[in-house]
């Protein structure tokens, strides 16, 4: 687990032992479903928002703002989660040894014969944008992601949707300049 995200659930945790009053067990189930929906984000927010680096193979290139609801009583009554692309040109360039997003990745590896052809995404293609695709790393789990984004409500159709990188009618691949893969 990501040591920022290791935190953030210690905090979460302490803030819903200490803000729920000892006679209350419905507001400490509801501060732990709060602290769960948070914490199921995350393999998403790592996904869309996280890339091999130099120094680090799941380097977090987004920041997190977790903004925690209080009622008057001070008790948990939900959360705000802001995040926010740190290196947005990191879709387009990478240094030579790095990996672009994770997401990238993990629809390449993961995505099913039916799903590629509905994509657009040929088997084994190589893209330029996608270097050093042979490295495999532990967050190229897609079907954790997908997992991840029903228990957020982001039901399979929508999902679908998100992937599917399209451009009007045109598959919108990136390769040799013409839209064609590399390989």
């Amino acid at each position: 687990m990501l040591q920022q995200t290791w935190t953030s659930r210690c905090l979460m945790k302490f803030y819903a032992v200490v803000a729920a009053s000892p006679t209350s067990w419905e507001s400490h189930k509801i501060a732990e479903r709060i602290e769960q929906r948070i914490l199921n984000s995350n393999p998403v927010m790592e996904a869309f928002g996280n890339a091999c680096t130099l120094r680090n193979n799941n380097s977090s290139r987004f920041g997190k703002f977790i903004q925690l609801q209080l009622n008057r009583a001070q008790q948990m009554t939900g959360a705000a989660v802001q995040t926010y692309l740190l290196e947005k040109t990191r879709v387009a360039c990478q240094a030579s040894s790095e990996r672009n997003f994770h997401i990238f990745y993990q629809i390449c590896k993961g995505a099913s014969t039916d799903e590629r052809l509905q994509w657009h995404l040929p088997e084994g293609a190589a893209f330029s944008w996608l270097p050093n695709p042979e490295r495999t790393l532990e967050e190229d789990c897609f079907e954790v992601t997908r997992e991840a984004m029903l228990h957020l409500g982001i039901d399979n159709p929508t999902q679908n949707n998100i992937f599917q990188v399209r451009r009007r009618d045109t598959p919108l691949l990136f390769g040799r300049g013409d839209g064609q893969p590399l390989s």
